[in-house]
C-alpha cells in the first residue's frame, strides 16, 4: 500500500493535497548573497512552498584534472567540471541567512546534499528534509548517511533505470530511511517536452509503492501543470529573476511570471480535481431539472382515468416521472385531474 501522506513543518504532503511546490535556487545565487535573498522573496511572492538550495564544495564533487573526461560543453560557460562547480557552488555562509529569510517569508527551507561530510553542518540549520539529486542517487555512502539522519528524503530519478531506483531504495531502507518521495525527472537542461514522459511518474509510483512527484527542467509551465493534474505530490523547478544573467543555470530557469503561473495553475487544477466521488454538483442542479426528460400529459387526464401511452410523453423539463423509469406508468390510473402540459408525478398515479 503506497503511503498516503507526509507532514513537513505542518505542511501535509499527499495525493489529496496541493502539490508541494519546491523553488530550486541551484546556481542562480551567483555567489552574491543579495541576489540569493532576492530569490527567496521571488519564491514567496509567487506562492511557492519551499526554498531549495544545493550544498557542496568543488572538491567534494570533483578534482582538478586535465583528463579529457573532465571537459564539458561550452554552453555551461566553463571548460571543465571543476571550473563549473567552483563558480556555481553556494558559499556555506549563505545557508543560515537564506534559511532564516525563507522561514520569515513562510517557506520551508531545505537543501540537496552531495557529500556525507556536509551533513553535520546542514543538520545545525534544522533542515527538515533532504534532497538527493539525480546525479547522486548511485552514491551509496551518501544515501546511507542521509538516511541515518532520520529525516524524510526526496530522491530525484533523472537518468535512472528501474533497477537503479530499486537499488537506491534498498540502500535507503536498509539504513532506516524515513518517508521517501520519488521525483520523476529528465536530466537534460533544458529538457525537451518529448523527453519528459510523465507516464513514467505513474509507473514509478506504482512500481515502488512510494509518494511520487516531478522535478522539471523544461521551459515554461505546461510540464509541471500536467504533472500536477496527474497527481504529483511535489513539483520542483529551477527559477531565476533574469534568464539572461550570466551563470550556468539562468538560461533554463523559470522567470517570476512563470513561477506565479505555475502556482496559480496548480490551484486551479486542485479545484478541477475536486473529490474522488461522482455526484451532481450545485452548479448542475438547474440544468438537471431543466434538461432531463420526464412524463408530461399530452391531453387532459381525468381523475380515475387509465394512463395510456397516447396520454403522455417524456419531454423536458425534469418535473415528473423520469424517462429512466418508463414502465412506471404501465397499467396505472390517475389519482387526480392532470391538465394537458402538466408533469405526471409518482404521487399522481396508482
Amino acid at each position: 500500500m503506497r503511503p498516503q501522506n507526509l507532514t513537513i513543518e505542518n505542511r501535509k504532503i499527499s495525493p489529496k493535497e496541493r502539490p508541494l511546490l519546491i523553488a530550486e535556487v541551484s546556481a542562480n545565487h551567483d555567489r552574491d548573497l543579495d541576489q540569493a535573498l532576492a530569490l527567496v522573496d521571488i519564491a514567496a511572492d509567487a506562492g511557492w512552498d519551499c526554498l531549495k538550495l544545493q550544498t557542496y564544495t568543488t572538491d567534494t564533487l570533483t578534482m582538478r584534472s586535465d583528463h579529457h573526461s573532465m571537459k564539458i560543453d561550452p554552453i555551461w560557460g566553463s571548460p571543465t567540471l571543476y571550473d563549473l562547480y567552483k563558480g556555481a557552488g553556494m558559499p556555506m555562509e549563505f545557508h543560515q541567512p537564506l534559511f532564516q529569510r525563507a522561514r520569515e517569508r513562510g517557506l520551508i527551507p531545505f537543501t540537496s546534499v552531495y557529500d556525507p561530510c556536509d551533513l553535520d553542518f546542514i543538520e545545525t540549520l534544522g533542515c527538515p528534509i533532504y534532497k538527493i539529486a539525480s546525479f547522486e542517487m548511485t552514491f551509496d555512502d551518501l544515501l546511507a548517511t542521509t538516511a541515518q539522519t532520520g529525516k524524510p528524503i526526496i530522491l530525484s530519478t533523472g537518468m535512472a533505470t528501474l533497477p537503479e531506483i530499486n537499488h537506491a531504495l534498498e540502500v535507503l531502507d536498509k539504513n532506516n530511511a524515513a518517508t521517501i518521495i520519488l521525483l520523476h525527472c529528465c536530466s537534460s537542461y533544458p529538457a525537451p517536452l518529448e523527453s519528459i514522459n510523465l507516464n513514467a511518474m505513474t509507473a514509478i509510483g506504482n512500481r515502488f509503492n512510494r509518494l511520487v512527484g516531478f522535478s522539471d527542467h523544461t521551459l515554461g509551465s505546461i510540464a509541471p501543470l500536467t504533472a500536477a493534474a496527474m497527481g504529483a505530490v511535489a513539483i520542483e523547478k529551477h527559477y531565476t529573476n533574469d534568464p539572461t544573467r550570466e551563470g550556468p543555470d539562468h538560461r533554463f530557469s523559470a522567470t517570476p511570471e512563470i513561477m506565479k503561473d505555475i502556482a496559480k495553475g496548480v490551484d486551479d487544477i486542485m479545484t478541477l480535481r475536486g473529490s474522488p466521488t461522482k455526484q451532481t454538483t450545485k452548479a448542475e442542479m438547474v440544468n438537471k431539472s431543466i434538461g432531463r426528460r420526464s412524463a408530461f400529459a399530452t391531453a387532459d387526464i381525468k381523475k380515475g382515468q387509465k394512463i395510456t401511452s397516447d396520454l403522455f410523453r417524456f419531454i423536458r423539463p425534469n418535473a415528473g416521472i423520469p424517462a429512466s423509469d418508463p414502465t412506471a406508468l404501465n397499467e396505472k390510473y390517475s389519482l387526480c385531474d392532470i391538465p394537458k402540459g402538466s408533469p405526471i408525478r409518482y404521487e399522481d398515479i396508482s
